[in-house]
């Protein structure tokens, strides 16, 4: 997520739109976080049911970006955990906040077992296409 986020600031100084970021906390230990506004939160959703994009402006947080986190990434990251467990990659199709091009460079760089795809699928599958999502991860299971 952390590249991720690099990413699309370098490519677009407008992606993040009216998302809000701001650090509280210890000067020491800085906490960010990001709220999305609703002309980011439409790019996440822009193929979902328009009432699940009200509810989700409705019921929206501030998140962590896990900053702190990531730079440690060798305490919760190490191949014994995060590396011991097989990953897919569920590409959504019509995803308007991960580019083809870095979903590509994910689906490349982190060992994956399999690679699916949801055609007409926003970031939201599981609004935009829950059906096609659902029979993809009971497909997965039973590998």
């Amino acid at each position: 997520m952390c590249s991720f986020i690099a990413n699309a600031g370098e490519r677009d100084k407008n992606f993040w739109l009216d998302t809000e970021f701001k650090s509280n906390g210890d000067p020491e230990e800085t906490l960010t976080t990001m709220l999305f506004g609703p002309h980011f939160t439409t790019k996440l959703y822009h193929l979902s049911p328009h009432v699940d994009f009200e509810l989700a402006m409705a019921l929206k947080r501030p998140s962590s970006m896990f900053l702190h986190d990531l730079s440690k990434p060798e305490a919760k990251l190490s191949k014994e955990r995060y590396g011991s467990v097989e990953r897919v990659y569920v590409i959504c199709e019509e995803d308007q906040v991960i580019s083809r091009a870095f979903q590509r460079w994910m689906i490349e760089n982190y060992g994956l077992k399999e690679v699916k795809e949801l055609k007409g699928s926003d970031h939201m599958p599981m609004f935009s296409v829950p059906q096609q999502l659902c029979d993809c991860l009971l497909e997965l299971a039973q590998h």
